[in-house]
Parts: structure tokens; sequence; C-alpha cells
């Protein structure tokens, strides 16, 4: 397929040129396409040893290029985080996420999702020990927290802790695996403000429960790749109606919002079994920010639910 085409590259943005076509990198093939022509590349177009290295390792196995940490594969290729920053905005990115995306495009639309994550981790675990494959994975979880709580943008969290604030009702939406994250987000936030709802819940119609929604509320919305349709398609109606919306949700996600439309908070971390600590992570920023800034209310209303709770006799010791 790719000898069909001539690769050309220009110095700065990093062109493919496919049968006389100009194209920006957007896809697997263009990236092999580019290192296939690197020997005949204008000097400064071409990708350093160490970034060639690194490229070609992520191209030999794109399911994990595709959901590892900017860390993680730095590490596994023996090279500083920032060489693979540097190889994003070489190829015309704006750093290494951007780069990333075109893995995780590839492999969502090439590869079984749920079960190519189990093999990925059953083809990791051989011949290491238990003790080992803990210490392993705690390593991968801190470089991911650590990642997500360095990119996440403090305007924009800002900007979600005053939707909460402000909206008479608070509407919290996700299905699927990352229902948990709205059961968590949605009971803590209700013990810090009144009128919040977690949508969707067991026997819970949909439409009944968006129709409730209004422009004084807003719609917290959680969904991380592969997107649940039903989330997606709430999140447009209610974009449509002019309903504010708070995504949390993954770079250049399918839910992610306008400035105009609301907040989004993104975090680029995959999100499967085996990789939840950042998304946590940043939904309990967000609850801290939140109580933080209602200040006192938030603790009335907590006490105001502990006595209730009390009188109930919900809880033991």
């Amino acid at each position: 397929m790719h000898d069909e085409f001539s690769c050309l590259q220009y110095i700065g943005n990093l062109r493919i040129c496919r049968k006389n076509d100009d194209m920006t990198i957007k896809s697997i093939e263009d990236l092999h396409c580019l290192l296939r022509n690197q020997p005949g590349a204008p000097y400064g177009a071409r990708i350093g040893d160490k970034a060639r290295s690194v490229l070609e390792d992520m191209l030999q196995y794109p399911g994990l290029a595709a959901v590892d940490s900017i860390s993680t594969l730095a590490k596994r290729n023996g090279v500083d985080p920032s060489t693979l920053t540097r190889l994003g905005k070489r190829l015309g990115f704006s750093g290494f996420s951007e780069l990333q995306l075109v893995f995780r495009r590839h492999v969502a639309d090439t590869q079984p999702f749920y079960s190519g994550r189990v093999q990925k981790r059953l083809e990791g675990a051989e011949n290491i020990t238990a003790s080992e494959a803990v210490h392993y994975h705690a390593q991968s979880e801190c470089q991911k927290l650590l990642s997500a709580s360095e990119n996440l943008d403090p305007q924009a969290l800002k900007n979600a802790v005053e939707l909460l604030v402000s909206a008479e009702h608070v509407y919290v939406l996700a299905q699927r695996a990352t229902y948990a994250f709205s059961y968590f987000f949605g009971t803590y936030l209700g013990t810090l403000r009144d009128n919040v709802t977690i949508l969707a819940g067991p026997g819970a119609a949909l439409t009944a429960d968006l129709d409730r929604i209004t422009k004084k509320s807003v719609l917290v919305a959680i969904s991380f790749r592969p997107y649940t349709r039903a989330v997606v398609t709430a999140v447009n109606l209610l974009k449509e109606m002019d309903i504010p919306i708070l995504a949390i949700t993954d770079k250049a996600s399918a839910i992610e919002t306008s400035a105009t439309q609301g907040v989004t908070l993104a975090i680029d971390e995959p999100f499967y079994f085996d990789s939840a600590t950042a998304q946590f992570f940043i939904i309990q920023t967000l609850l801290l920010a939140s109580a933080t800034r209602l200040g006192p209310v938030a603790v009335e209303t907590a006490k105001r639910r502990e006595r209730i709770d009390k009188a109930l006799h919900i809880e033991i010791d």
C-alpha cells in the first residue's frame, strides 16, 4: 500500500504528499510513510535517532502506544519524556498528546478495545512475579496520576467549580463502567450542596431524566473511550437546548464542550479496569475545590445529612 505513494517532508510543518494531495499526518500509514522517506528528507525535517527509535517502537506496538503514559513509553525506550514531546512537535502536533491520538484512533478503528486490553495485560504478565506485577502497576498508576495533575487546566477547574456552585440543580450522567464515577461524584457532591441528582440509575428512564433539566441547571457528563452512545446523544441534545455542560472526559472527546457550551475537564489517560486512578483523582480534586468554594454552606449541608443518617441508623461503627 505504502509503495503507491510518494512521501515528501517539508521543513517546519512536515506535510505528507499523497498523489499530489497535501495532508497533515493523520494516520499510522502517514507515520510509516514518513519513516521510510527519512533518509531523503530535508535536514530540518529529519527526526533524530532517539526520536526515530521511539516512533519505530510505537509503530511496532500501536496498542501500547495508544494507552501508555508518556512516562511509561519514555522509560521503555530509555529516553526522557521530553523526547516524546519534541517528537510530537517535530511531526507538526502541539505535543505528544496529539501524536498519541493518532494511535488511539487507529486502535479504536482496528482492534477490539476490551479483549485487546486484557490480551496486552496477559502478554505483559509473562515471566514476572506477583510482587513485581503489583510494583509495576503501582509505578504505572503513579506516573499517570502525576501526568494528570500536571496537565489539569487550572482555569478549567475554576470554571467547572463555578458551574457546580451556581447551578440551581446539578445532574450527573454516566453509564456502564463510568457509572461508578457518577455515583461517587454525585453522592459526595450531594453532601456539599442541595439539588444533586444522579441520572440513569437502575430502572430509571433517561428520557424523563433529561426532560427535567433546565437552563438554570448543569449536566455533568462523564465518559471515556470507547464512549457510550446514550451519553454522547444526551450531551448533544442538551447543547442544542443551551443547557450548560461540564464534561469530564479525555482529550478530543465526543462529549467535549466549547467555552460557550460549558467546561471540559480533560484527563489524557486511558480508562479501564487496570487504569482508573487518574480519573478518580480529578473527580476528587473537583469535589475538594467545590467544598472550598462553598465554604460554610458545605459544612452545614454535610451536618444536616449526618443528622438524617443518624436518625435512620444507616451507619454502624
